[in-house]
């Protein structure tokens, strides 16, 4: 019973001095391949009624993160899918009775956009773990039903897809749970065609690999 408390002793002190301390190690961030999602408000601006009301944000998305100047600076790369809705605000012309479009075929000022859009910026180390920047958007906007008029055919209300462009600006914060950073972004994209200023915000909880 002796030699093996001895023996028991002699690993636990080893196994001690081989392991990683718990506490009191930086944490290493993780940089790379990424997922996020973001949840946060829409609405647009400057059309017929002047704005819409605010609606829910939903966004999924992937990319990946380049470091430079010794993990100073960060150039993320992305594709996003985001829904937002456009909700009393008119793009078609009002009628004078207020029908969004005209009386023999008025036009709906209640659509969805669903955005795919690639995504490239700069974000600048500002203190350790925090980084501000911006981010350039573009990609095709899907417009259901269609916010203006088909001059070819009035009636149709079917499906628009228009692209768009436009930018983003960006808090990023890595937390220091392994893997998570948190960020918001604020952007602007206008909507080509139907010419949409859209406008959004939203909390984003990133997992990097």
């Amino acid at each position: 019973m002796r030699k093996l408390a001895t023996l028991l002793v002699v690993l636990s002190s080893l196994s001690s001095v081989a392991a990683t301390p718990s506490v009191g190690v930086p944490l290493q961030v993780r940089r790379g391949f990424f997922t996020e999602t973001d949840v946060g408000g829409f609405f647009t601006v400057g059309g017929d009624n002047g704005y819409s009301n605010l609606q829910t944000y939903l966004q999924l998305g992937l990319g990946y993160q380049l470091t430079i100047n010794d993990g100073k600076g960060l150039i993320p790369i992305g594709f996003h899918v985001g829904i937002g809705a456009n909700a009393q605000n008119c793009w078609a012309g009002l009628a004078p009775n207020g029908t969004c479009g005209s009386n023999t075929n008025p036009v709906s000022d209640n659509f969805t956009l669903t955005m795919l859009n690639l995504s490239a910026g700069y974000l600048h180390q500002v203190v350790e773990r925090l980084y501000i920047g911006g981010k350039l958007i573009g990609g095709v906007t899907l417009l259901d039903p269609r916010p203006i008029a088909d001059t070819e055919n009035p009636a149709n209300s079917a499906l628009l897809i228009s692209p768009n462009f436009g930018a983003a600006l960006s808090v990023e914060y890595a937390t220091n749970m392994d893997h998570f950073s948190v960020g918001l972004d604020v952007s602007y994209r206008l909507i080509i065609g139907p010419n949409i200023h859209a406008l959004g915000f939203y909390p984003r909880v990133q997992y990097t690999f």
